[in-house]
């Protein structure tokens, strides 16, 4: 799979097992990681994830000072 098909999956499962789930948390954080970084980054890093095992997370370039923070950085993990 290529990382649109590999995004594509993860928001697909995001759907179908709905609010509240682990599959909807992470497409969300899917789809945050996309508008954080942008296609072509997130598309070739879900491709590293699935062949490395890893997934993707989100972080902080400098810890948070307040919890309104959003992320700003995506990683695998």
């Amino acid at each position: 799979m290529n990382g649109k098909e590999i995004f594509d999956y993860y928001q697909s499962a995001a759907l179908r097992n709905g609010f509240g789930s682990a599959e909807f948390r992470y497409g969300n954080l899917l789809f945050e990681a996309l508008r954080i970084e942008g296609e072509e980054k997130i598309f070739k890093m879900l491709e590293e994830a699935r062949s490395s095992g890893k997934r993707i997370g989100l972080g902080y370039s400098t810890p948070p000072k307040d919890t309104d923070m959003e992320p700003d950085l995506v990683i695998m993990v």
